[in-house]
């Protein structure tokens, strides 16, 4: 059964036959860390075997497999296959206490050798391991959010008593002080792989632009290093920061690095997009940081863009991204980089994470399956793409969008994740808005 999951990485493999092996596979698989467990049930354990593994791995998101090797029932089935096949009656056995008490769970049902099925059991697997990850996850909160901005802030102790993700306070002058102590080699070697992924704009030359946000790249990444976090937030809009005079810049392009390297960062202090993004990562898709700018009534498409963050996993294949000043702070005494490039045509989604008063957990996600078109809008000077709800008009669906909740921001990847991100939210306890 591992072999047939090639790309799940498995850090424990244990058999269970009774309550004492059951206590002690749980120490071992513990002592592994796994971000979920995978239980194959058969009719010959008794359910009370596998909780003696299963409560000591509370909290750890759990996927059943109901498996069968059989593609029918022969006239001769007897008594050694219904004990062989008999996985619909170990695995109810199993799932019924697990309701009982509570226990969240994926089910699948289906047969070892039927590669549907086996996608299947992967795709469940990868989720509960998204939400093990999201589960014990932090995120730098670098400051506060703009002022005002009450719709990207969240109460701490509430998100993580809901989830078990915790916010990491950082001062905005840590930030700052990692900035000037950032070493001129760890510079100069982010300078040279920057040139050799974006085609360097012209007009980044001559000033300090250029050579601040790579700096600040540095500075960032330092800081993540050394917090050991996740994902983060920031709020660059003071003194220590852009308002400053050093960095002196929005920091977007140490932004959009860190988060193309898998550690995803919002601006403006939004940390409940930081966990919209976070959550797509984890998924395997990008993690656009975005804001839906304006409606095209001709064509149902929505504008995505933003003020400079990116992701290179946006980025259309074959097109190498631009790195331009960025025009949305142009008006700074200086103004920083920023990258701006299109995203590949095809399935996408959108996934916004949010307080809401309606679910039991006090959180939910929203998210909206559709199109990228092929469309591109490169005067926003930034990552950029044209998106189609699912089921349009527009106006009808982008209304449906924000009913649902959503704050103005949110995270957007190529693919169609609505079933995935719908099972990590099963698996965390909070709630799912799907929006056509």
């Amino acid at each position: 059964m591992a072999a047939a999951l090639p790309g799940v990485e498995v850090v424990a493999d244990e058999l269970v036959d009774g309550r004492e092996t059951g206590a002690a596979a749980a120490a071992r698989i513990a002592a592994a860390t796994p971000d979920a467990v995978l239980v194959v049930q058969s009719m010959a354990v008794p359910p009370a075997y596998t909780l003696a593994a299963l409560d000591a791995l509370d909290g750890v998101p759990l996927v059943v497999w109901v498996l069968h090797r059989q593609d029918g029932l022969p006239d001769g089935f007897d008594h050694s296959d219904i004990t062989t096949e008999g996985a619909t009656v170990g695995g109810p056995q199993l799932t019924n206490v697990l309701h009982r008490r509570g226990r969240r769970h994926e089910l699948v049902v289906g047969r070892l050798h039927d590669p549907a099925c086996v996608a299947r059991v992967d795709a469940a697997v990868r989720a509960a391991g998204a939400a093990g990850r999201l589960r014990r996850a932090r995120i730098a909160r670098i400051g506060r959010p703009i002022d005002g901005y009450d719709c990207v802030d969240v109460d701490d102790a509430a998100l993580l008593a809901a989830t078990g993700i915790e916010l990491v306070s950082v001062a905005p002058a840590a930030f700052r002080d990692a900035y000037r102590t950032a070493p001129a080699e760890r510079v100069a070697a982010i300078e040279a792989e920057t040139r050799a992924v974006y085609a360097v704009d012209a007009g980044l030359a001559g000033d300090e632009g250029l050579p601040r946000s790579l700096r600040a790249a540095a500075a960032l990444e330092a800081l993540v290093g050394e917090l050991g976090v996740d994902a983060g937030a920031m709020n660059c809009h003071v003194d220590e920061i852009r308002l400053g005079p050093e960095p002196g810049i929005a920091p977007c392009f140490a932004l959009g690095r860190e988060t193309s390297r898998g550690v995803p960062w919002t601006c403006t202090g939004d940390v409940v997009t930081a966990v919209a993004m976070l959550t797509t990562t984890l998924l395997g898709g990008a993690a656009i940081y975005h804001e839906l700018e304006s409606l095209d009534y001709r064509t149902d498409e929505v504008l995505i863009a933003n003020s400079g963050e990116h992701d290179l996993a946006w980025a259309a294949p074959g097109e190498r991204p631009a790195l331009i000043r960025n025009h949305w702070f142009a008006s700074d005494p200086v103004c920083g980089a920023c990258a701006c490039f299109g995203g590949p045509a095809g399935p996408a989604t959108l996934v916004a994470f949010t307080p809401h008063a309606g679910e039991p957990s006090g959180f939910r996600y929203v998210v909206a399956e559709g199109e990228l078109t092929a469309r591109r809008f490169p005067q926003t000077g930034t990552v950029h793409g044209a998106f189609v709800f699912r089921d349009g008009p527009v106006d009808a669906a982008w209304a449906r969008w924000a009913g649902a909740g959503a704050n103005h921001h949110s995270s957007a990847t190529p693919g169609h994740l609505g079933d995935a991100v719908a099972a990590v939210a099963r698996h965390l306890g909070v709630g799912c808005a799907r929006v056509a």
